[in-house]
């Protein structure tokens, strides 16, 4: 019976096994959602471009990268929430998930308005004018567009968790699809306001802040279906728990810190070393190769939280194999991705921005490789923060991240921006990929050992 299902199985029950249909779920609907951010990323450029310049256009792509700071600012409370949740979903304790919830959101809470206080000392402290490589007479409007970042990366902090929670669950769906809905919205918001020629704060906050209607959907949803238990289960301190989301969570934070070090300095250190429009010029490509691991996140997303119930299931031979499978899916459409992306950069950009844009085929093959790099390492994270061996990944996060700032600044002092993706590639290889190598029998070792 079970070889006869096995032969009309779909594609994703023949690959990841009987929880491929769940992964193919959430994965269509991350599809969409990708598809609307990417939409976002790509619709959006050429209309701002045209209506500010090159260089407004560079401080405008340097503070909407801003945002991904957002991912990381939460000191890593929502990882943990959903890595807990997602193993008490394994175990089948309904009560538990709802605990770890109702402390998550009261965590989470707590940060956002510590760092509400800290952005209201850096608003009027900080010369952003410098920061984004902007003239003094541009200040005022640098200020205000950076206020607008850190208010929305603020409120995005306590927002974004319910879509940790929802993949926790198992039903990244319903996240993916207010996600869609910011998206969307985003993009009528940039493009109106690109069309009224409207000031850099006001383009920023088009595109910062419209998607949080999204998340902002998605959090009254979840609190709507978890009313009657979470009411049910407020009334009970969970210590115990809080302190479990704390422990595992500032892990998380360290390794996104660390990662935000090494992969979103570019910009930054483009802009106050080679000037906006250098950052602007790097962001395009930047952001033409970003379709790569947007598309392969897809399986990332919702693998993480289904690695989690598998392992506290026990399902030890899933999780290895679909491990195995992930790293040869991730090279293969990483390396032929990039390399299309390469051999056709000229066709993409000149039918994207409607002018050429000339790069060297030095910084192009950087990416290519860079590619294939990262797609291996988010192959290999998904697993890795599912089992939760998170004090590696933090020894050797925060040596890459320290290594890549240093020696992306001593590249740019140097030479122009077509040696930072190589820059990256080399580093990582050699603080990150041979060490996991060397160090990967014992890490699957403790991992057959672990409760979860």
């Amino acid at each position: 019976m079970n070889a006869q299902q096995d032969d009309i199985s779909p594609p994703g029950r023949k690959l990841f096994g009987p929880r491929g249909r769940s992964v193919l779920h959430t994965s269509a609907w991350s599809l969409i959602g990708k598809c609307a951010s990417a939409a976002n990323l790509f619709v959006s450029v050429p209309y701002v471009l045209h209506a500010v310049g090159p260089e407004q256009f560079g401080a405008w792509a340097t503070l909407v990268s801003f945002v991904f700071f957002a991912g990381f600012l939460d000191f890593g409370f929502g990882n943990g929430t959903m890595n807990l949740i997602a193993a008490a979903r394994g175990r089948g304790s309904h009560e538990e998930i709802v605990a770890i919830w109702i402390e998550g959101t009261r965590v989470l809470s707590c940060v956002a308005l510590i760092l509400a206080g800290l952005a209201l000392i850096a608003v009027p402290l900080v010369p952003w004018h410098h920061v984004l490589g902007m003239p003094a007479s541009e200040a005022a409007a640098c200020r205000t567009a950076a206020a607008v970042v850190l208010a929305s990366i603020v409120i995005a902090i306590p927002l974004n968790l319910a879509a940790r929670v929802q993949l926790g669950l198992g039903r990244g769906d319903r996240a993916f699809r207010w996600q869609t809905l910011g998206q969307l919205l985003a993009i009528c918001a940039v493009i109106a306001c690109a069309y009224a020629h409207a000031t850099l704060a006001a383009l920023t906050a088009a595109a910062v802040t419209t998607p949080l209607l999204g998340a902002l959907g998605n959090t009254l949803q979840l609190r709507h279906t978890q009313r009657a238990a979470s009411v049910a289960t407020s009334k009970t301190s969970h210590k115990d728990v809080a302190t479990k989301i704390r422990h595992e969570g500032l892990q998380f934070f360290v390794l996104q810190l660390a990662g935000a070090l090494a992969f979103s300095s570019d910009l930054p250190l483009i802009s106050a070393i080679r000037g906006p429009v250098d950052a602007g010029a790097y962001a395009i490509i930047q952001k033409l190769f970003s379709i790569i691991p947007i598309g392969l996140s897809l399986l990332w997303v919702p693998l993480w939280p289904i690695y989690r119930q598998a392992l506290a299931a026990g399902d030890h031979a899933w999780v290895f194999r679909t491990l195995r499978r992930s790293l040869i899916l991730a090279i293969v459409l990483a390396g032929g991705g990039a390399a299309v992306l390469a051999l056709g950069f000229e066709q993409v950009t000149t039918l994207w921005l409607h002018k050429p844009l000339m790069v060297s085929n030095v910084v192009l093959a950087g990416f290519v490789v860079w590619s294939l790099l990262e797609a291996c390492g988010a192959a290999l994270a998904a697993f890795l923060n599912a089992a939760s061996i998170m004090r590696y990944q933090v020894i050797i996060g925060i040596v890459f991240g320290a290594s890549c700032v240093i020696a992306k600044f001593a590249v740019l002092q140097a030479f122009s921006f077509d040696l930072l993706p190589w820059t990256t590639s080399v580093i990582y290889s050699l603080t990150v990929l041979l060490p996991l190598l060397a160090l990967f029998p014992r890490i699957i070792k403790s991992t057959l050992t672990k409760m979860f």
